[in-house]
Order: C-alpha cells, then sequence, then structure tokens
C-alpha cells in the first residue's frame, strides 16, 4: 500500500508540471452548484472517506487485539484516526489525478472491471512512464487483494458478533465466523462474475446504498456510545455530542433532499 501511495503521489505532481490535456472541442464544463449535481454528490459521498460501519469493524479488530495485547484509548483513537484521515487524503490524491488528466478530454471511465483496470493503470503510465505500467498493476492488485480480505474478515466478524447478540449467547463457535466468511467470499464471487461487464452501475447501485443507509447506521452510534455506560476518560463529551448532533442533521437533511430530487421532483 505505501508503494502505491507513493506511486501516486509522483503520478499527480509529475502531472501538475505536465501541460493540460486536450481537451474536447464541445466540452462545457459543469457547474457543481446545480441540483442535476446531486445525485453526482451522493455517489461520491457513499464511501467517501470509508463507509460508516468501518467504526463496527475497527471495534470488532480492537476487541480481537485486546486478546494478545494492552490496547489503550489513546492507541485506539491514533490507529482509527491515521486510517481514516490517510483515506480521505488518498481520496483526494486520486480524484486530482484523474482531474489533471481525464477532466474535459471526452474520455469516458468504462464500465467493464478488466476496461476500468486497464485504465487505471493506464494513467500511472501516462505520467511515471510507461516502464512503470506492469509494476503498478502487480502492486494494485496486490493493494485489492489485500482488502479484499481485509472487509471479508472484518464483516465476518461483526455479523458473528450481531448473531451472538441476537442469541444472546456469551460466546458462539469459532466455525461460525468461518461460515460467514466463505458465504461472503460466495457472494462477493457471484458478484463480481454476473456483474463483470457493469461495474460502474453496480458501483453507483452500492455507493447510492451506502449514503441512503449512513444516517440511519450514525444515529445508532451516536444511540451506543451516548447510552452506554463508560469510563470518565472514555465518554462522550459536550463538544462531540454537539458535533454528532450537527452531522446528524447534515445526514438526514441531505438525505431528505436526495429522495426529494431521485423520486420527487
Amino acid at each position: 500500500m505505501a508503494v502505491l501511495t507513493v506511486a501516486t503521489l509522483a503520478a499527480v505532481f509529475i502531472a501538475i508540471g505536465k501541460p493540460a490535456p486536450v481537451q474536447a472541442a464541445d466540452f462545457v464544463a459543469p457547474s457543481p452548484w446545480t441540483l442535476a449535481a446531486v445525485g453526482f454528490i451522493v455517489v461520491t459521498m457513499g464511501w467517501m472517506p470509508a463507509p460508516i460501519e468501518i467504526s463496527s469493524l475497527t471495534s470488532m479488530w480492537l476487541k480481537s487485539q485486546c486478546k494478545g495485547q494492552e490496547v489503550t484509548a489513546k492507541s485506539a483513537l491514533f490507529d482509527f484516526n491515521v486510517g481514516y484521515i490517510g483515506t480521505a487524503v488518498l481520496a483526494i490524491v486520486f480524484l486530482s489525478l484523474g482531474a489533471l488528466l481525464m477532466h474535459g478530454t471526452g474520455i469516458e471511465l468504462q464500465k467493464s472491471g478488466v476496461g476500468f483496470s486497464h485504465q487505471l493503470v493506464g494513467l500511472y503510465a501516462s505520467t511515471i512512464g510507461e516502464w512503470s505500467r506492469y509494476l503498478i498493476a502487480v502492486i494494485a492488485f496486490f493493494c485489492i487483494f489485500g482488502s479484499t480480505i481485509t472487509v471479508i474478515d472484518g464483516y465476518a466478524r461483526v455479523i458473528t458478533e450481531s448473531q451472538r447478540l441476537l442469541t444472546k449467547k456469551e460466546t458462539i463457535a469459532s466455525v461460525t465466523n468461518q461460515v460467514w466468511m466463505l458465504a461472503i467470499s460466495v457472494v462477493a464471487l457471484c458478484i463480481v462474475v454476473f456483474l463483470a461487464k457493469a461495474l460502474l452501475p453496480m458501483l453507483d447501485f452500492a455507493m447510492v446504498l451506502a449514503f441512503i443507509t449512513t444516517p440511519f447506521f450514525a444515529l445508532l452510534n451516536y444511540i451506543l456510545v451516548t447510552r452506554t455506560p463508560l469510563p470518565a476518560e472514555l465518554a462522550v463529551g459536550p463538544k462531540l455530542k454537539a458535533l454528532s448532533i450537527v452531522g446528524l442533521i447534515y445526514l438526514f437533511g441531505f438525505l431528505a433532499l436526495f429522495v426529494w430530487w431521485k423520486w420527487l421532483m
């Protein structure tokens, strides 16, 4: 991941120093300050910088980590912030790379997974140099492969813990987690096989669904951390409560705007 991050930063800085790409003759830059842009904003917000349920995944990993070593609130918060802020920064960097090399050129994103991957690697090759094409492809593959394993493990842990809580059991068999990992892998493989040529529509659907559910997950998070008895050093303070309420108002307000724009306007 570190190598891909360095390569992406290098590609962006090189692209900044290069002349702007030739724009299509009929290109007119659309304004983001219109109702027509609501759909794009929603799709972008769905996973930016990470899905809201990442808090559940992180909690389960920390719970597992506590079994083998001492984890303090400070170290846990530091780990979360590094990952979350780093993801946000990388999202801006990737956006910059696409804007610098593709915006206004008339080049459309490929809808198939293979085509999109080829196009993504091509962005690096066109800036860093053709020699980097296969190197970036291998690095990107291992990053995506690692992310896939992380997601499968995280969601399996969360579902297993949810099953334990719903059944009101003190413990649950470890094989349950393995079964959920297998089930998630099979479902993901089916999605890849059957939607391989419709990557962008599938991503649009997933991101919109993520955005629609985000306010409700955020509300559940807020209720959980404010109503659970916690030590004084871990309890949510008034400033963070106020910030959380503002965030909830924003999320539910934007959701209402999207519902009105999508189905009522």
